[in-house]
């Protein structure tokens, strides 16, 4: 029926039916989308994404900190190019829509017929966006979850969260009198979104419940379980660590309290590494060419001896003396005690016929080594086996029950060492798989969970939150001609 607006009588719509004028409004928006150059959002979107990939190709999809700093990326992109695809597109032709309203026009099919077209332009701007950071160098996996190609999946999440962004702004549009309203408002709720997600700032108790409210909240969880945060090393510590590595470290402790901390059953850190094995294996030509290679080994061949006694008499000595019984009991590695060395020492020079050689004069250890062609007898048995494989508890019960270091326990020990230096005598590897996979497992999130079930959860929110907004915006222009302007 006609109506009377200003004095003048307004011709009826031609076409009465929702589905006819779903379709008359979807062709307006796609013929604004050729004409009234609309399509530029597209190349904003590939533009966004380009800078946003600059930023977040070196690690997503391969750390924690990387697939979150991702996560945030991209859900930001997707609420970004959502929010400014629709916030002005009934707010500027409002006196249109009131009058098309009076008309016969269904806000019903109006509302359909922008879902419809948005939805496309969604799916379009989502498909570029993760086209683009794949041309800038994003390494995404091979395959998802729920498809063959992760793209696909992505594209998925990619689509909803912008399609959701995009409902939001619509009925913020349709609320907003004017264009100017709806630019205002819009900073606000791009804001709230993003600092209220849940995953980048740490909110107070009072206002986590908020994030509830935020599409921003499921993108962020629906990304991040895609990525497999979960799953990632943590790379923060180890990075501090590498940016450390010239930084001396150390202090002064005092022998016994090395030793009490080495022999105390309730340290986890020795404990863990009480059953590691150390190859302490070397041969008699290895240990020979070490101790000649010291200084020591000079200072002891220049040592002078003053005695009146044959070699025979000396090495009986050895062998008997009761002063030396401790000595001899000990065992040198695999080869035996002290005392089998002594023995060997006294065969030796009695089949040298060597037992009766005078020594009365003074002379150096070097002399006597010589005298003994010592260098010839280690040289015959150089490939000789001295050591075993021993673990570092073994290690350690020996060092806490050696008596010479019991006797020093008050003896202060200043350590001064580079962090690197002390890294790599642990082990760079170990260090680094420590820290980065340690660090991780505290910083494991429930929500991030990398499973089908809870990223479905999050697709069903971004769609409830679709399906809410675009029923809100159904219902906020049913009231358009209550408008005053």
């Amino acid at each position: 029926m006609a109506e009377q607006v200003s004095g003048k009588k307004m011709r009826p719509l031609r076409h009465r039916g929702r589905l006819e004028q779903v379709v008359i409004y979807l062709g307006k928006l796609l013929r604004m989308f050729v004409y009234q150059n609309e399509w530029k959002v597209l190349p904003m979107a590939a533009i966004i994404a380009a800078l946003v990939s600059m930023v977040i190709r070196k690690d997503f999809f391969l750390t924690m900190e990387g697939n979150l700093k991702g996560a945030f990326a991209l859900t930001c992109v997707a609420i970004w190019n959502g929010c400014f695809n629709s916030i002005q597109v009934v707010s500027r032709e409002r006196q249109i829509i009131k009058r098309e309203h009076r008309s016969g026009m269904h806000v019903s099919s109006y509302v359909m017929a922008h879902m419809m077209y948005q939805a496309l332009l969604c799916a379009v701007q989502s498909a570029l966006t993760l086209y683009v950071c794949r041309l800038m160098g994003v390494r995404f996996p091979d395959a998802g979850l729920f498809t063959r190609w992760m793209l696909v999946d992505l594209w998925i999440t990619m689509f909803l969260v912008t399609y959701a962004s995009d409902m939001l702004s619509l009925l913020l549009s349709c609320l907003a009198h004017t264009t100017t309203t709806a630019m205002t408002i819009m900073p606000f709720v791009l804001i709230f979104q993003l600092v209220f997600s849940g995953g980048i700032f740490e909110l107070p108790a009072w206002s986590q419940s908020l994030s509830r409210f935020t599409i921003s909240n499921y993108a962020l969880k629906a990304f991040a379980s895609q990525a497999d945060y979960n799953g990632a090393p943590m790379m923060t510590a180890w990075n501090m660590v590498q940016k450390m590595r010239e930084r001396e470290v150390g202090g002064s402790i005092t022998v016994g309290q090395a030793l009490d901390f080495l022999a105390d059953k309730n340290n986890d850190a020795v404990n863990q590494l009480r059953d590691r094995q150390i190859d302490a294996a070397f041969t008699l030509g290895e240990a020979w060419d070490f101790l000649k290679s010291t200084q020591t080994f000079g200072e002891l061949r220049n040592r002078q001896v003053d005695a009146a006694a044959t070699l025979g008499e000396i090495i009986s000595f050895l062998q008997t003396s009761g002063q030396l019984n401790d000595v001899r009991s000990r065992e040198i590695l695999t080869v035996g005690t002290v005392g089998d060395l002594f023995d060997l020492m006294a065969d030796f020079l009695r089949d040298a016929g060597l037992s009766d050689v005078q020594l009365g004069k003074t002379f150096t250890l070097g002399e006597l080594a010589d005298s003994l062609h010592l260098e010839d007898v280690i040289g015959a048995s150089r490939d000789l086996q001295l050591g075993k494989t021993m673990t570092v508890g073994e290690l350690i019960d020996c060092l806490v029950a050696n008596p010479d270091l019991q006797a020093r326990r008050d003896r202060e020990i200043t350590l001064r060492i580079k962090l690197g230096r002390l890294v790599e005598l642990a082990g760079e590897d170990n260090v680094r798989e420590l820290l980065q996979f340690r660090a991780a497992e505290v910083s494991k999130k429930p929500a991030f969970e990398h499973s089908r079930t809870n990223i479905a959860l999050q697709w069903l929110a971004c769609a409830m939150f679709i399906a809410v907004f675009s029923l809100l915006s159904a219902v906020v222009l049913k009231f358009i001609d209550k408008d005053r302007r």
